[in-house]
């Protein structure tokens, strides 16, 4: 059966097991079903999974499962921020630079874990809303702020919205703006990041780390 093979580890087989049946019971509409299997620390690397999902822990750092992995192999890290210590810091900033990289939040629910690994089996890195965009500084990423025209603040809740595949009238409502004026703000994100389309501009705000999922 065609579908995303995830390799699940974690510090246990118990805790490896149930992430692994979130994935095969959640569903993201327009993707394959996706094929997970468990197991502990020991096993990182020995994959050829299209995505491996780690959940992290004291004796299972960033670092030690990246020197195991092979070039280009998509990562999911689930815990605390990879930023949130020097160290993993500067690992992160490695795996963005070497390979489809993301991180969740360890209680991310089931929809948006698999669409994450829907988004690393294609080439994108992801992360966790707002608190990714906030550590891309630390992580050496490129930030919004990179861009020659930066996006403002409001831009970057409504991209956020965006992502989420929300129209011009459902971001208005949710922000408690005029549609005109969240017209206006996407108007702004698509001249700003040189896109021809929303699409356009969601892959490459995704990809850069300017917006999560």
């Amino acid at each position: 059966m065609p579908g995303t093979r995830v390799q699940v580890i974690a510090p246990t087989r118990w805790a490896a097991d149930g992430v692994a049946a979130a994935l095969q019971r959640s569903e993201a509409p327009g993707h394959g079903p996706v094929r997970a299997f468990s197991a502990t620390a020991g096993d990182a690397g020995n994959t050829r999974a299209d995505v491996l999902v780690v959940l992290a822990s004291r004796d299972q750092p960033l670092q030690r499962v990246l020197d195991r992995l092979p070039a280009g192999q998509p990562l999911l890290w689930l815990g605390v921020s990879p930023g949130m210590d020097s160290v993993s810091a500067a690992a992160a900033a490695q795996a963005m630079q070497t390979r489809p990289f993301g991180w969740l939040s360890a209680d991310a629910d089931e929809t948006r874990l698999r669409a994450a690994v829907h988004a690393l089996a294609a080439g994108l890195s992801v992360g966790a809303g707002g608190a990714w965009a906030a550590g891309l500084a630390a992580l050496g990423a490129p930030s919004a702020d990179a861009l020659q025209d930066p996006l403002t603040p409001r831009e970057l809740e409504v991209f956020e919205l965006m992502a989420k595949g929300l129209g011009n009238r459902d971001i208005a409502l949710a922000l408690g703006i005029s549609s005109h004026t969240a017209k206006f703000h996407v108007a702004q994100i698509l001249e700003k990041t040189g896109s021809a389309t929303r699409t356009e501009a969601v892959r490459q705000g995704l990809k850069a780390g300017w917006i999560g999922l």
